[in-house]
C-alpha cells in the first residue's frame, strides 16, 4: 500500500461535513457563519422585488423607476451638502426618503447604505459621514445601471 502523506491535506481538500438529515431545524444564519463573519451583502438589484413590480404594475413599474433615477440623485446631493458641512440633522430626511425609495424598487444595497446613513445621522453617531455618503454614491451608481438596464 501507500504511506499516508506526512504533510495534512489542506483545509480545501478535506471532505465536506457530513450532511444533516432534512428534519433537524436549520440553524441561524449567523452561528453557520462562525459568528464573526459579516453576513452576505445585500443584492443590486433583488430579482423578486423587480418581478413582484412587474406582475403587479405591469409596464407602468418602469415609470417607477424613471421618476426614482429622476428624483434620486437629489436626495444624493443633499447627503454630500449636508455631509459636507457635517450637519447630520440635514442628512436623515434624503437618507430615508432614498432608503424606502430604493426598496421599493429592490435596490437592496442601495436602500442598505441609505439606512446606515439614516440611523447613525438620527442618534448622532455617523462617524465618517462622507465615506459613508461615498458608499452610498457608489450604490446609487451601481443601482441606476441596474434599474437603467431594465429600461431597454
Amino acid at each position: 500500500g501507500t504511506a499516508a502523506p506526512a504533510n495534512p491535506p489542506s483545509p480545501l481538500l478535506r471532505p465536506a461535513a457530513p450532511v444533516r438529515p432534512a428534519a433537524a431545524a436549520p440553524e441561524p444564519y449567523s452561528t453557520q457563519l462562525g459568528g464573526d463573519a459579516p453576513p452576505a451583502p445585500p443584492p443590486v438589484l433583488a430579482s423578486e422585488v423587480v418581478d413582484e413590480l412587474r406582475a403587479v404594475m405591469g409596464n407602468e413599474y418602469l415609470s417607477l423607476v424613471k421618476l426614482f433615477l429622476e428624483d434620486a440623485p437629489k436626495h444624493v446631493q443633499a447627503l454630500e451638502a449636508a455631509a459636507t458641512a457635517a450637519d447630520m440633522s440635514k442628512m436623515v430626511a434624503p437618507a430615508h426618503t432614498l432608503k424606502s425609495a430604493a426598496a421599493n424598487l429592490g435596490a437592496m444595497a442601495l436602500s442598505a447604505a441609505a439606512k446606515r446613513i439614516e440611523l447613525g445621522a438620527r442618534q448622532g453617531v455617523l462617524p465618517r459621514p462622507a465615506v459613508a455618503v461615498a458608499v452610498l454614491e457608489s450604490e446609487f451608481r451601481r443601482a441606476s445601471a441596474a434599474l437603467n438596464a431594465l429600461l431597454k
